[in-house]
């Protein structure tokens, strides 16, 4: 999310775009990853489309 947001703050990024670029297959895995990441308050999702780096996501991958 790092590299599609250009380290940007709330800068959203399509999530077919993410998928589509990481060729991940599995939606279901897929889904609970993003999930998890919002319920930690890393990314910040907009019914399930869009999703872009919270503050905190930003410090993670900064790490």
């Amino acid at each position: 999310m790092h590299i599609y947001t250009r380290g940007r703050p709330m800068h959203w990024v399509p999530m077919d775009t993410v998928i589509r670029r990481l060729d991940l297959k599995q939606d279901a895995a897929t889904g609970a990853a993003f999930s998890h990441a919002a319920s930690h308050g890393w990314l910040e999702l907009k019914e399930l489309r869009g999703a872009c780096l919270t503050t905190a996501g930003r410090r993670l991958t900064k790490a």
